[in-house]
């Protein structure tokens, strides 16, 4: 119990736990890591450090060839480079992931206010992950007007990023989502049919 509380302090630590323990085979540099979590360097640097001395991961040197030059005069050079991998002999991998992967607990109405900012949302549903429902079609499925794609996209980002693994996620404008409704298109319908949360409906009432 020690060694896991030491191991669940702070939220970048567990963002690159999380990582880890979904990718389990790959190898990842410390860059790699950085980009995945939205985390800064020198603090993935730390992290790494001490994650390695519990022997949660394992340093490894990855041999990757990249290109040198430009055209046709590129041509490919080979380097090592340091990488990180999940040790799959740590004791408490799987107590890690049934604790860190759980999300059905999170906060829902907090989730949907995170994307109050992309436009005037209508509708917005979880499932998948947010459930614990692999089979569901996506994570979140989000109805609304005068949605902005781009800080849509960023917020999924960052929300992927805090879980460790990608977020599905549909969005749709109102108009598209009641004709799909209305001519029960299989992907709405699987999702509003199959088990999901409703965290906010303001048109499911006048599509009975």
């Amino acid at each position: 119990m020690e060694l896991l509380a030491k191991l669940l302090v702070g939220t970048d630590r567990v963002k690159i736990m999380r990582l880890f323990l979904h990718h389990e085979n790959a190898l990842l540099s410390a860059i790699d890591i950085a980009n995945k979590t939205k985390s800064k360097s020198a603090l993935v640097r730390k992290e790494l450090s001490t994650l390695l001395s519990m022997g949660f991961i394992e340093k490894k040197k990855n041999r990757i060839v990249t290109l040198v030059g430009k055209g046709k005069k590129a041509k490919p050079k080979a380097k090592e480079v340091v990488s990180f991998t999940l040790n799959n002999e740590f004791p408490h991998n799987q107590a890690l992931k049934d604790l860190l992967f759980d999300f059905v607990l999170l906060d829902k109405r907090e989730l949907a206010n995170r994307f109050k900012s992309i436009g005037r949302i209508k509708l917005f549903i979880l499932a998948g992950v947010f459930i614990g429902d692999p089979k569901s079609r996506v994570d979140i499925l989000i109805v609304g007007e005068g949605i902005k794609k781009q800080k849509a996209d960023k917020t999924i980002e960052l929300l992927s990023a805090e879980l460790g693994r990608e977020v599905t996620c549909a969005i749709m404008d109102v108009e598209e989502y009641e004709y799909r409704f209305k001519m029960y298109d299989k992907f709405v319908r699987d999702i509003i049919e199959l088990p999901h949360e409703t965290v906010i409906d303001k048109i499911s009432q006048k599509l009975i």
